[in-house]
């Protein structure tokens, strides 16, 4: 595809078309927007994180606000990943916790949090392993968490990094993890 989806602090969501080089297309999300993922390949869905704890799903084609979830946190919404079927949410929040969202009921299934999980920063990114059954997520002190999707508890905690770690991101293949921080640290672990 030739368009990319961009979300702002600015309140906005803009979809880009970069053959044609300029926005096609504006909505206005009523709230600074963290993070926000598309809800399939074709990309005629958008969900979007945001800084007054909302999750809302977007119609690209009309611009649509078409739902809404509130109260599942109590701090802003840092991050968002689909599961590899698509059909549970993982939203990541500065109240320390992480939650799946069944999409077929939107309703809570699960929450993770971790004895010393903190998010680090306003866009704390955590992610689904690329098989679905594990989530990683890093910490405020640099200590990375694996949660396990099908026990839904802790499955590790491994304390590398000096500051606090912004991202995760698993691998296709499903072997290696990235993670990175605050001190412009990068880690690959394998899995």
């Amino acid at each position: 595809s030739s368009k990319i989806v961009s979300g702002s602090h600015d309140r906005t969501i803009k979809i880009w078309d970069l053959q044609k080089g300029y926005c096609v297309r504006t909505i206005f999300s009523f709230s600074s927007c963290n993070d926000l993922v598309l809800t399939d390949d074709v990309g005629s869905g958008i969900i979007s994180g945001h800084l007054d704890n909302h999750i809302r799903f977007w119609h690209v084609k009309s611009g649509d606000c078409t739902n809404e979830i509130t109260g599942v946190h109590t701090g802003q919404i840092t991050s968002l990943d689909l599961s590899p079927d698509k059909t549970l949410l993982l939203t990541n929040s500065r109240d320390n916790t992480l939650k799946l969202i069944d999409l077929r009921m939107f309703q809570v299934v699960t929450t993770f949090c971790g004895d010393g999980y903190r998010a680090g920063m306003n866009w704390s990114r955590a992610c689904f392993s690329p098989d679905g059954k594990y989530v990683a997520a890093g910490g405020a002190d640099g200590t990375l968490f694996i949660f396990n999707t099908l026990s839904n508890k802790l499955e590790k905690q491994i304390k590398k990094h000096s500051g606090a770690i912004s991202a995760c991101s698993w691998n296709l293949n499903g072997h290696q993890l990235v993670t990175c921080d605050t001190q412009k640290t990068v880690n690959l672990w394998d899995s």
